[in-house]
């Protein structure tokens, strides 16, 4: 990336953090709307409810980030629009879209080509070998991630290439209290150890979803469910953040180390609120920073395909959440995977439906 596009995305960076509180934003409006005429900060207080004081921090804010210009005159601050400031601001955010847009490919295709790579290894489609991702201890990667983190008893009831293709950070289904008839969607499904024993464990009233962007990775998991002899699975191809699955029709998801992957994670939330029925769970393993880590600070402890650089926070998992909806959210860590980021389980719920009345 150029100095010149870093420039205008961090101005832009800053000024939409100073937005981003609905006082401010209401103050704005209120200097905006005095037709070019300055705006004492004595009128001020009573619109927003509001303290002296604390509306004279939030008027700081605003000037510091070029957006109001301040005058004094005797006792009181007087405040003004920036001529062109709120103009430039929509400039960049129009900008930045085509922007984010090929940075979005980018990263989908980056973590399609490392997953690629990984599952020929398995499936000896190609001679390549040492591709670097979250990869089990199988390919190389230590007793952080991987096959090393499920039990012996679950090795043996999955085809072997299953339960060496895991690339995970933990074990969801251990954690998900999958019971008999329900539908499980799996999100990175890889190729497919944790859709088989899913399987297994909803019995055959019950059904799996994998779902997976990776064409070699579909082709492992389909065989490797061809192999259980398992019936009551389906891998579907498509991305987490546009589910190919329609709204309410699944009882619980779960994911092993793909959320952190994502350039999208809020659409990714977002989408899997919406295929949940009223009452399902999230049952998520997922590498997580602890919340004083900087983006800068993740992105110096591993690369993103090896599901460090994109981790959210503890607090940034817990608001996301939120944000969609999610009631009963708990982010609790397993084991460390990098200094002060971690292998965790996230648990959430969608809200039940409500009983209707008469």
């Amino acid at each position: 990336m150029s100095t010149t596009t870093v420039v205008p995305m961090l101005d832009l960076a800053r000024s939409l953090k100073a937005l981003a509180d609905p006082t401010r934003l209401r103050l704005i409006s209120i200097v905006a709307a005095s037709d070019g005429q300055e705006a004492c900060a004595c009128d001020l207080t009573a619109p927003v409810g509001l303290s002296q004081p604390t509306v004279s921090h939030h008027l700081k804010v605003l000037t510091e980030a070029g957006f109001l210009s301040r005058t004094q005159r005797g006792t009181w601050a007087h405040f003004a629009i920036v001529p062109g400031a709120l103009e430039s601001v929509s400039e960049l955010i129009t900008g930045l879209t085509g922007l984010t847009a090929a940075a979005t490919a980018g990263i989908t295709e980056q973590v399609r080509e490392v997953y690629a790579s990984a599952a020929l290894q398995l499936t000896d489609l190609s001679a390549e070998s040492g591709a670097s991702c979250c990869v089990p201890t199988d390919l190389g990667n230590g007793d952080v991630f991987g096959s090393s983190l499920y039990t012996a008893g679950e090795g043996s009831e999955i085809p072997e290439e299953a339960f060496l293709a895991s690339l995970g950070c933990g074990n969801p289904t251990a954690v998900a209290d999958l019971r008999a008839g329900e539908t499980v969607l799996d999100l990175g499904s890889g190729g497919g150890i944790d859709v088989l024993l899913s399987a297994r464990r909803v019995g055959p009233t019950g059904f799996a979803y994998g779902l997976d962007m990776t064409d070699e990775m579909l082709a492992l998991a389909r065989a490797n469910a061809a192999k259980a002899g398992a019936t009551n699975i389906e891998f579907i191809k498509g991305q987490m953040e546009d589910i190919p699955l329609a709204d309410a029709s699944i009882d619980v998801i779960i994911s092993n180390c793909v959320i952190n992957l994502s350039a999208d994670k809020n659409a990714v939330v977002a989408e899997m609120f919406r295929v949940l029925k009223p009452g399902g769970r999230l049952g998520i393993s997922d590498v997580v920073a602890e919340n004083h880590l900087s983006e800068s600070d993740r992105q110096e402890r591993g690369s993103l395909t090896g599901c460090i650089a994109g981790a959210l926070s503890n607090e940034e998992y817990l608001e996301a959440l939120a944000a969609a909806g999610f009631v009963g959210a708990s982010v609790e860590y397993t084991h460390e995977v990098a200094a002060e980021m971690h292998g965790a389980i996230v648990k959430a719920s969608k809200p039940a439906a409500q009983a209707g009345c008469c």
